[in-house]
């Protein structure tokens, strides 16, 4: 599973470092345990800017995309259930 997280400043202080840290912490998870989870590699890239507050005046910030799939306005919360939902065996 891919994962882009923005990094740009707007999602930057509207909080994709917080993502970005969970994203760390449920691969540990992950990690520890294995038989929950499918073999699915969990890789995570940073983007510089994802351009996506660009193209809208409608405020989307911080934005991560999964499997190509953009999530606008994401928390923490919604990335790591999304990702969950996606891996859980």
């Amino acid at each position: 599973m891919k994962v882009k997280v923005c990094v740009g400043s707007n999602c930057t202080l509207l909080g994709s470092m917080s993502i970005l840290d969970q994203i760390d912490d449920l691969k540990d998870i992950i990690s520890e345990d294995s038989d929950s989870y499918n073999d699915e590699e969990l890789e995570v890239e940073v983007i510089k800017c994802l351009g996506y507050c660009k193209n809208t005046d409608v405020k989307v910030a911080p934005v991560v995309v999964i499997d190509d799939e953009p999530m606008y306005n994401a928390t923490s919360q919604t990335v790591m259930e999304k990702i969950i939902n996606k891996i859980r065996k």
